[in-house]
């Protein structure tokens, strides 16, 4: 309709600027006309312009915006999908760790003519870099660098020292993980097998045995023997560990057999977790001699061994057969939101050359700091005679390392951010027999340590 009456306008427009000069209207009146024509069709045109505005919608209206907010997101998502899949599969991980270090009231030797020794302080660093990659469920691969002394097995500690020279990197484990489940018709979680140079996968309460830095080599299978919890009895596992520490081209070599049954089970609030393990040293003389040309293992031999006339190290005195017990009880938020947890460690040297074959050690620790302005408290007291374990594998930080040491550790952590925790921790230890020439003064060994972890 609305086209029409333009066009009838347009038609009348066309008559009347035909008409001559002498006709019904003057020239005067056919221009009021055009521009009463003129005027008329600008105000229809803003009233069509109007009705195809509302004919659209807001939806129409808004489509161009809500195009451009979705093409970020498709930006996105098409980054994320032009990543190879096998990326996914790898998860770093790792921490650094600054500690200051002080050595206070040290041992000296009675034939020093009394001299004094003084107050010993270091700072040292440890960083620590791993990548796992898991190809399924079933298999998947470890690697692990880290800093320290390459001839240290029991930690990954640098001093900073050597007039800025460059740090250590090692590699610290590298191994195989094979997890057989639904591809071979096992229960998944059954069996787990690591291979190479990996973490102690047994369960522990402390280092009196095996320090925490200790990657042992070779073999180790972990067995779930239960599908779900069974009572009281959330699961039992079996740990069966094959170590090997030298190899020998024309004779036998050494190793560790051993193994360990770890039962979890809870007793109302009260989660409880064993171990209780057997460890047989093949050729364990072998690491003995080690310390004639490895000066930090040198420095934790502290069992009985035997020299030869030109004082070298042939072996050790006796050998290692050991029986090791360890336990642990949590009550869960004990305080607060804080878990409270005691626990024990025993073990026990079968072929000890003397009495001196038994280590013990007991603690408490109240909290577990998880976010900020969290903290834990802990003491502990270990006892830890000569022979009773290795030396070279034991806790590096108590005392100064090695066996023949006893006494108290208190320590307090505190988490100033989620991913950094400050630590304070005091050693107070002596001999339990004093070697001789040696007094047996109590030595106190602080540490205040800041590590971040991710």
């Amino acid at each position: 309709m609305r086209r029409r009456n333009v066009g009838a306008m347009a038609v009348a427009v066309s008559i009347a600027m035909t008409l001559p000069a002498g006709a019904a209207m003057t020239t005067e009146q056919r221009l009021r006309a055009l521009e009463n024509l003129v005027r008329e069709q600008q105000e229809e045109i803003k009233q069509l312009r109007g009705e195809l505005r509302q004919q659209k919608g807001p939806s129409d209206t808004a489509q161009a915006p809500a195009e451009e907010q979705a093409k970020p997101a498709e930006k996105k998502a098409t980054a994320a999908a032009s990543l190879p899949e096998w990326v996914n599969k790898f998860t770093p991980f790792g921490d650094v760790r600054i500690r200051q270090e002080g050595f206070y009231n040290q041992p000296k030797s009675k034939t020093a003519g009394g001299s004094p020794i003084h107050a010993r302080n270091r700072t040292r660093f440890r960083w620590r870099l791993g990548l796992k990659y898991a190809y399924s469920e079933e298999l998947g691969a470890t690697i692990r660098l880290a800093s320290g002394n390459p001839d240290d097995p029991i930690s990954t500690n640098e001093t900073l020292e050597g007039n800025f020279t460059r740090k250590n990197v090692n590699l610290d484990w590298a191994y195989l993980t094979v997890a057989p489940g639904k591809s071979f018709g096992i229960r998944p979680g059954l069996l787990t097998i690591n291979a190479g140079k990996f973490p102690n996968p047994m369960f522990r309460v402390s280092e009196m045995v095996f320090d925490e830095d200790l990657s042992p080599e070779g073999f180790n299978e972990t067995i779930e023997l239960l599908g779900e919890p069974v009572g009281m009895l959330d699961q039992v596992k079996l740990h069966a560990q094959q170590w090997t520490f030298e190899e020998i081209a024309n004779a036998q070599d050494g190793w560790m057999f051993g193994g360990q049954v770890n039962p979890i089970a809870h007793v109302g609030d009260v989660q409880l977790e064993a171990g209780l393990g057997q460890y047989w040293w093949l050729n364990s003389d072998f690491i003995a001699q080690a310390a004639n040309d490895n000066s930090v293992i040198r420095g934790f031999t502290t069992n009985l061994v035997d020299r030869d006339e030109d004082g070298e190290i042939t072996g050790f005195t006796g050998a290692f057969n050991q029986t090791h017990f360890a336990l642990a009880a949590t009550i869960a938020n004990a305080a607060g939101a804080m878990p409270l947890r005691f626990f024990g460690d025993y073990i026990y040297n079968w072929e000890a050359p003397d009495s001196d074959a038994h280590g013990a050690l007991g603690g408490v620790r109240l909290g577990s700091p998880k976010e900020a302005g969290d903290f834990a408290a802990s003491l502990l007291y270990e006892y830890l005679e000569r022979d009773a374990v290795i030396g070279t594998f034991a806790w590096s930080d108590f005392g100064n390392g090695g066996t023949n040491q006893q006494g108290p550790v208190i320590a307090l952590d505190y988490q100033l951010f989620k991913p950094l925790t400050l630590t304070a921790r005091s050693y107070f230890t002596k001999f339990i027999d004093t070697p001789e020439g040696t007094d047996n003064r109590m030595q106190v060994r602080l540490q205040v340590d800041a590590q971040l972890r991710f």
